[in-house]
């Protein structure tokens, strides 16, 4: 009875261990894009594409813009713009630096 009382107790500090490591290691991006009131906050707009600026890392271009970009290539990435959707702003990383950006035009496709 009394290893029990051990085996129990070893039991419920495991499950609360592994608890906790489970919650600490969350995504950072879902993080930002859960921390925004609308899910249309997870895109860009043009004060946020302003504010990005060459030599930032990808992560600090995801806390400005509220998420993540769509890849379009490796290290080349694109969020679309919250109101228009003819417009959309691509970054262009390189070793986790951004080295350009650019906003392009959406065309919609023909049918």
């Amino acid at each position: 009875m009394r290893n029990y009382y051990y085996i129990k107790r070893l039991n419920i500090s495991l499950l609360i261990g592994a608890a906790v490591i489970l919650v600490g290691c969350g995504d950072p991006i879902l993080d930002i894009e859960e921390s925004n009131a609308y899910h249309w906050q997870k895109n860009m707009n043009e004060a946020e594409f302003e504010k990005i600026k060459e030599g930032m890392t990808y992560m600090e271009v995801v806390k400005i813009a509220g998420g993540a970009g769509e890849t379009l290539k490796k290290d080349q990435f694109r969020w679309n713009d919250e109101i228009l959707m003819t417009k959309a702003y691509n970054v262009q990383f390189k070793d986790d630096k951004l080295v350009k950006k650019e906003i392009s035009e959406i065309k919609g496709k023909k049918k």
